[in-house]
Parts: structure tokens; C-alpha cells; sequence
């Protein structure tokens, strides 16, 4: 391939990233979370959007690494993107999760796209899953400095591989622990580590399909992303609203989520009606579902690159 060509695929593969954080950041009413018309303390549209488009030039070397089989871009890039995101705005961490899980999808989509390949989600699916695979003990370092450093809330300690403990990064460098080992530390209690590790099934066994449905039915991105919120939420409590507020809150959360979708979720009267008082709720509690909506970064991305949805 050709290096315009392989810009071009690079340029194709970081457009649908950065555009599908600027969209999820804009949909609206979404639970808990910042929109077009709330904010949260510390976040808002313009601080998303400036950490969106910080993020471009990393998706793009992703997308490129992957090309070329590059070692370490996974870890690179999500460093690199998250130091430009918390370094762009005022409003600290503020794409995480989302940034996790982009990334490697930018590797994947950069090798399918370059390969001439026309095999849509499962391809997508199946080459995320081969650049996880092949991320190695640099990506494993370099992804827990990114978390280190972008500090997200309730993070809590662990036993073994803590991110903010030092010895962490030389028992991964002595061990040779490649990225999914490492990550596996974390399964069960950060619905992002389980998507990396378990090859992304929130993203295209649930939200996707929701996604896609929905738009074809309404032809709304709002609805499509905001539906797609509803169903990674009703699908699995949060885990970032585990950390912060309790297990039984992020389970009370997911059955309103649930609720709002058996009434159609904002694509009807009533079901718009649910989600508005789950926000009402979760605003006067502080309650976020982060990690659902990192989710819905990921499917809006592979929803944007492979079926050339427009805004």
C-alpha cells in the first residue's frame, strides 16, 4: 500500500473515532451523563469535544500501526491520547474508557481496511480481537500509565497489577505480562477491561444491533445512541457507578434502564417520558454510567466506519 493510501485509510479510520465521541457527546437526554443540554461539575460539551479532537492524530497512528503490524501502538496511542485529552481541556479525565477501547478498534479497522477486506462487524470484530492478542508487555505498561495518569474516579486498589503502585510496572517488565494478562487483573469489576478482554461483546452482540435498529426504524441518531446507552446499561450494571454509588445502585439504574427500553426507549412518548425521570434520578445523585456510554463510543465508531452513517 501506497503511503497516501495508507494516510487515506488512516484519515477514514480517525474521522469515524473522533466523530462518533463528538456525536455521543452531543445525543441527548442521556441519563447521568453530559449533553447537549446538561452538564456535569467538572464536564461539558466543549471540554468532550476539544478531548475528541485531541484524540485524532492518535486514532490515525493506530490506524496505521495496525496496517503495518506494528509493536506497541495499542499502548502508545492510548497514552498519547490520553495525555493530549487531560492536557486539551479543564476537565480532567475525560475519555478513558473510551480511549481503551478505540484505540485497538483503530489498529483492527486500519489492518481490515488495508487489507482490501470487506467483512464488516465480524471482520472488525475478529482483527480487535488479533490486536489484542498481540499487544504485548510495552502495550500492558504503557495502557496502566495511561490510567495511572488520567486518575478515574473510584478506581479503587487491587491485589496483584495495581496501576498506581510502581512495582506493578517492573513486575510487568521482569514477568514479560503481555496486555490481556495484565487487563484480566481487572475482569469483572471494569465492564472496559472485560470488553478488551473478552473481545468486545458488549459492543457487538448488544449496542451495536440496538444502534442499527433503531436508526433504520427512526432514522435519529439521537435515539440510536441514546437507545444504545439504555441497552449496555439494562444489559450489565455499570461498573463505574459500582465504584462510585454501590452495587445496588447500579443494579436499580439498570432496571430503570430496562424499563425505559421495553417502552421504546426516547423513540416513543412514553419511553421518552422513563428516561427523563432516570435522569432526573441519577443527576440528583450524582450517579454517571461512564462505562456504558465508553461502550457506546465503540459501537457508534464500528456503526459510522462500516455502514457510512452521516451525522
Amino acid at each position: 500500500m501506497t503511503g497516501s493510501a495508507l494516510e487515506e485509510v488512516a484519515h477514514t479510520v480517525a474521522s469515524a473515532a473522533t466523530k462518533a465521541l463528538l456525536v455521543e457527546a452531543l445525543a441527548a437526554p442521556k441519563p447521568g451523563l453530559v449533553d447537549r443540554y446538561r452538564d456535569l461539575k467538572e464536564l461539558n460539551v466543549f471540554r468532550m469535544a476539544v478531548s475528541a479532537v485531541s484524540a485524532y492524530r492518535w486514532f490515525a497512528r493506530a490506524a496505521i500501526g495496525g496496517a503495518r503490524g506494528s509493536r506497541g501502538v495499542v499502548g502508545r496511542c492510548v497514552l498519547g491520547a490520553v495525555r493530549d485529552s487531560i492536557s486539551s481541556q479543564r476537565g480532567g479525565n475525560a475519555h478513558l474508557g473510551a480511549l481503551l477501547l478505540l484505540v485497538p478498534l483503530c489498529a483492527a479497522a486500519g489492518r481490515l481496511i488495508s487489507s482490501g477486506s470487506r467483512s464488516g462487524e465480524k471482520g472488525l470484530r475478529r482483527e480487535v480481537v488479533k490486536v489484542m492478542r498481540s499487544a504485548g508487555e510495552a502495550d500492558a505498561v504503557d495502557v496502566f500509565a495511561a490510567i495511572r495518569e488520567a486518575k478515574p474516579g473510584g478506581l479503587g486498589k487491587v491485589a496483584y497489577l495495581d496501576v498506581t503502585d510502581p512495582e506493578t510496572y517492573h513486575e510487568i517488565r521482569k514477568r514479560r505480562i503481555r496486555l490481556l494478562e495484565a487487563l484480566s487483573v481487572y475482569r469483572g469489576r471494569d465492564l472496559v477491561a472485560d470488553e478488551l478482554v473478552e473481545g468486545y461483546p458488549l459492543t457487538f452482540e448488544v449496542c451495536l444491533p440496538v444502534m442499527r435498529r433503531y436508526l433504520g426504524s427512526t432514522n435519529r441518531l439521537d435515539v440510536a445512541v441514546v437507545n444504545g446507552l439504555l441497552a449496555v446499561m439494562a444489559a450489565r450494571p455499570d461498573t463505574h457507578v459500582v465504584r462510585r454509588n454501590g452495587l445496588h445502585v447500579a443494579r436499580y439504574v439498570s432496571d430503570l434502564a430496562k424499563g425505559a427500553l421495553r417502552l421504546g426507549g426516547i423513540a416513543t412518548p412514553a419511553g421518552r417520558r422513563a428516561v427523563e425521570r432516570m435522569d432526573s434520578y441519577m443527576r440528583s445523585r450524582d450517579v454517571r454510567p461512564g462505562s456504558s456510554a465508553d461502550v457506546v463510543d465503540a459501537a457508534l465508531m464500528a456503526l459510522l466506519l462500516l455502514h457510512r452513517v452521516k451525522p
